[in-house]
């Protein structure tokens, strides 16, 4: 049995090793799900990665609570986590994060969706490298797009 304990320990440290907590397989996802909606938001931003590593039931809704959350160090963490979820969650949860009033969370999200096979999400990344309104996100976005055939 996985207890808060255990997932702390592992999310404690500076340097999370997430191959190795993710060892502690899906019974530490209502655990996980804790921390994410804490008010640490380091440590919720670790239990959201940690989530999407592990995995199954339950870390899809850890991912796309953070992505609704106020704090944009959460919607970054969910915009990294994003490359790890499933087809259909990573789709729903993307059109979100790509969205984001914060250019930061749109250019992690597009680092994170570009060189996935959806077409509705790459022609998200296109737009956004033609219309976003911060350079850097263009840039990122541009830089980032598959080559067109």
């Amino acid at each position: 049995m996985v207890t808060m304990r255990d997932v702390r320990r592992r999310l404690d440290a500076e340097e999370v090793d997430y191959a190795e907590a993710a060892e502690l397989g899906p019974d530490a996802l209502p655990h996980l799900a804790e921390l994410a909606a804490g008010a640490d938001t380091m440590l919720a931003s670790k239990a959201v990665y940690l989530a999407s590593v592990i995995g199954g039931d339950g870390s899809a809704a850890i991912v796309s609570a953070a992505a609704g959350r106020g704090d944009p160090v959460l919607r970054v963490a969910a915009a990294a986590a994003l490359r790890n979820l499933a087809v259909d969650d990573f789709e729903r949860v993307g059109e979100t994060l790509l969205d984001d009033e914060d250019p930061g969370v749109r250019k992690v999200a597009i680092g994170s969706v570009a060189a996935a096979d959806s077409p509705a999400l790459t022609a998200r990344v296109r737009r956004a490298a033609e219309e976003d309104p911060e350079d850097y996100v263009r840039d990122t976005a541009a830089r980032l797009l598959p080559p067109t055939q």
